[in-house]
């Protein structure tokens, strides 16, 4: 289909939406951004050679079965044995298929795989199995049907099955995600019974975690579905996530165990008096150390009045515990510098330590679960397969005590997330910051560094920076520059496709056809996969001692990420800026100070006090004041971001980019070789340069550009502007209307090499080259070429040689 040919421009006005009738909405406020189009569509079926990256994978055999080894992961090797001279280690690239994206009809499963791995993916997590019921042999959206728990849509495993078997041809690991959205139906599961009123959270959570039968219905859930997708002895699986974004720390944390009621209620009360028996010896004892819990004094003696109270763990105790931590925080004796540890115990009596008691409780309960859990598929897949409990930031720093026996740490991270003021996930009905990842995301980014365990293997199985965020293009290479400097082991992009409509469209988290994003995940691939960025030459381990983690736990440190960081900052003098520079790990397993012959202290020499940071020798560079951030590899280079304020360096600088003057000063640019020989010496490259992307307004003609608002009422929020057929709804839709467009971005750049001539080919959307940019856009000078790009085009491929 032909659509009509223009270049778009996009100058926002908030004169533009009088429509609203908002008094706070003025003319005065005229220009925030000019944006260019251009429409563009990816052909992901049949990329060109100089974009296709199915070169990094090979089909997986018992050679490729991983299993963790140190801190990281790696494959057995031809020798098929764990820890022996050929084991080799390997990083995961990969992507999450949801729901209905996991049962492919049988002919589209070697499709979608061989799309994956062109574009540079080696793994992709099998999420949200569980999450609808379905009876359907035509189109099942779940693995489940409804029947009673767990009763399995034979179809939903077949096709799930044949898409491991042709993603493993392909060179592609799976991760299984185990309970991730399966809700509990108390009659059809024969369960606790609820108050009457009262729904079924979503996910069961946090009743899943210690219900016993919940508990058990999840290891026959687990057990029967490796089986009957034969996992055991199987190189495609690469790992097992038990338990998605849920622990009782965490449910604690954000008053969710508070709003337990009835026979659940009464269940964790139970479990809670039977555990602070066994810690303190008797009810009666645990009252006197905590100095509460209903007790009143009779003559001389302090003796209980209510057993409710003394089991209570409602009545705000959150606010309680984060105010009565804090307090202890407050007190604590700062070490002398030649311990790295503070010496400070946490309250050992009065209404602290009841806190304190309930938290290591919830913890505890946690690890029973995660250790139940493990056993089961320990007994299905063998003792290689890596496994995982739950994210990290949901309970915090504590959930590393629950996690003590699996085998890597894994974490959630989310730049500009979707805020929904009305109604959750209302298509037509929601807002976004419009913020980027190298400004508004940078200092979250590097705090996700501090919940890595130095002793396991670090990965984040969910990342994004969702449609129609304008500044999405630079996620993915962000992503796997501070994931390479920081030597973790695996990145998950959330998600690939809806797979009820498979259309390669922008649709919200999906990176299918969003060809501002598409464009750059293989070199991105290339980059972490291979090595290309290297590991920062210092690192930085954080000894935390038991009473510390429950005590930043104690302090609500999952809900509110301040509370682990004002720790540190206030006991170590350590800050999340510190993860540019030192590879971040933390130490659970001493039980004393370490003796340290100097205090860690911030980074703050010479050529990092001002608004620059240098890494590595100056291999990555950040502008804090743009911002942005800058790789010079031997294989590849980035740049993301804004520009600076003076572009002085790029006239001399590889890759350094000077944008239009007109434009919004903002793009991302990838280079990697695409010979297999360093930068300085390859005659075959591939540059991306990529920003913005959008669908089109419907109904409109010419056909043209969906536009990013103001969100009605709300300053400082953003959302794309109604469909006519919508009008009156604040919000368009998440899920574009074709034709698809890119942002131009216009840009002059150097690149140094002794070459005497270079070739610049635009690439369309199957990657095949369009006419060569003019001769007067790549001008030779003494020591490399001056170069203007300003097609329509997010890549090109560069050619260097010689003969004249």
């Amino acid at each position: 289909m032909n659509y009509f040919p223009i270049i778009g421009k996009q100058v926002w006005s908030l004169c533009l939406f009088s429509l609203w009738s908002l008094a706070s909405l003025s003319c005065t406020s005229v220009f925030a951004a000019n944006l260019e189009w251009y429409p563009f569509a990816i052909n992901e079926e049949q990329l060109s050679n100089i974009t296709d990256f199915s070169g990094l994978n090979h089909p997986l055999s018992n050679a490729d079965r991983l299993f963790v080894k140190g801190a990281h992961f790696y494959k057995v090797g031809v020798d098929k044995k764990a820890n022996t001279n050929d084991d080799q280690r390997v990083r995961l690239f990969g992507i999450s298929l949801s729901g209905p994206a996991n049962f492919p009809r049988e002919e589209d499963a070697p499709k979608i795989a061989k799309r994956l791995r062109s574009l540079g993916f080696n793994a992709v997590r099998l999420h949200h199995l569980d999450s609808v019921l379905s009876d359907s042999e035509e189109k099942p959206q779940g693995i489940l049907t409804t029947g009673a728990y767990p009763s399995f849509n034979s179809v939903a495993v077949q096709r799930l099955r044949t898409l491991i078997d042709a993603l493993s041809r392909e060179g592609i690991y799976v991760n299984l995600n185990l309970h991730v959205g399966y809700t509990f139906r108390y009659a059809v599961d024969q369960l606790t019974p609820l108050v009457p009123g009262e729904s079924m959270p979503f996910a069961s959570s946090p009743m899943h975690l210690f219900e016993p039968r919940m508990v058990a219905l999840q290891v026959e859930y687990a057990q029967q579905l490796m089986r009957r997708l034969q996992l055991n002895n199987d190189p495609a699986l690469a790992m097992v996530e038990i338990n998605n974004e849920s622990s009782l720390v965490g449910a604690w944390q954000r008053k969710d165990i508070d709003a337990l009621q009835g026979e659940y209620q009464r269940l964790l009360q139970q479990q809670w008096q039977r555990w602070a028996q066994r810690q303190h010896g008797t009810l009666d004892k645990a009252c006197h150390v905590w100095n509460s819990c209903g007790l009143v004094k009779q003559g001389t003696l302090l003796v209980r009045q209510d057993e409710a109270k003394v089991l209570a763990f409602g009545e705000g105790w959150v606010a309680r515990g984060q105010q009565l931590a804090k307090r202890a925080l407050d007190k604590i004796d700062v070490a002398t510098p030649a311990i790295l540890e503070p010496k400070f115990k946490a309250q050992e009596e009065g209404a602290e330590r009841r806190v304190l008691d309930f938290v290591r409780f919830l913890s505890e309960m946690d690890r029973n679960y995660l250790d139940t859990m493990r056993k089961a598929i320990r007994a299905e897949v063998g003792h290689l397969v890596p496994l995982t409990g739950t994210q990290m930031y949901y309970g915090g720093i504590l959930n590393a005590d629950a996690q003590k026996d699996m085998d890597y740490l894994d974490q959630h991270f989310y730049v500009d997330h979707y805020d929904f003021p009305h109604q959750q996930w209302d298509r037509n009905d929601w807002r976004m910051k419009d913020q980027s990842a190298v400004r508004e995301g940078w200092e979250p980014l590097l705090k996700q560094a501090f919940y890595r365990d130095v002793q396991k293997p670090f990965v984040i199985s969910e990342f994004n920076q969702a449609y129609p965020n304008r500044q999405s293009a630079e996620i993915l290479p962000v992503m796997v520059a501070i994931a390479s400097a920081q030597d973790w082991d695996g990145l998950f992009f959330f998600q690939y496709v809806d797979g009820n409509s498979w259309k390669a469209l922008p649709d919200s988290f999906d990176l299918s056809g969003n060809g501002g994003q598409l464009v750059t995940t293989g070199i991105s691939a290339s980059m972490f996969r291979q090595f290309q960025i290297p590991a920062l030459r210092e690192s930085l381990v954080i000894p935390l001692l038991p009473e510390a983690r429950l005590m930043v736990a104690g302090m609500g440190e999952g809900v509110s990420s301040n509370a682990y960081f004002d720790f540190l900052k206030s006991t170590h003098e350590i800050v999340p800026k510190d993860a540019f520079f030192k590879r971040i790990g933390i130490d659970v397993k001493l039980k004393s100070p370490p003796q340290i012959s100097t205090l860690h202290k911030t980074v703050n020499d010479a050529a990092n006090l001002d608004s620059a940071w240098y890494a590595n020798g100056g291999q990555m560079v950040t502008d804090r004041a743009a911002p942005n951030l800058y790789f010079l590899g031997s294989y590849s280079a980035l740049f993301a971001g804004y520009a600076p304020l003076t572009n002085a360096r790029s006239r001399t600088e590889f890759l350094f980019p000077t944008f239009s003057r007109e434009s919004r000063q903002f793009g991302v640019m990838l280079l990697v070789t695409r010979d297999a020989k360093p930068l300085i010496k390859s005659r075959r490259l591939l540059l991306t340069l990529s920003g913005a992307t959008t669908g089109s307004q419907p109904d409109t003609f010419p056909t043209r550009p969906k536009n990013v608002v103001p969100y009605p009422g709300e300053a400082g929020w953003w959302t794309l502007e109604p469909d006519a057929a919508n009008a009156t709804k604040p919000s368009g839709p998440r899920d574009a209307t074709g034709p698809v467009w890119l942002e131009r971005i216009n840009v002059n750049f150097f690149y140094p090499t002794t070459m005497k001539h270079m070739t610049i080919f635009p690439l369309d959307g199957d990657g095949q080259r369009l006419p060569a940019v003019s001769r007067t856009d790549v001008v030779r000078t003494g020591q490399g070429f001056k170069i203007a790009l300003n097609k329509a085009s997010p890549w090109y491929e560069i050619v260097l040689f010689d003969n004249d």
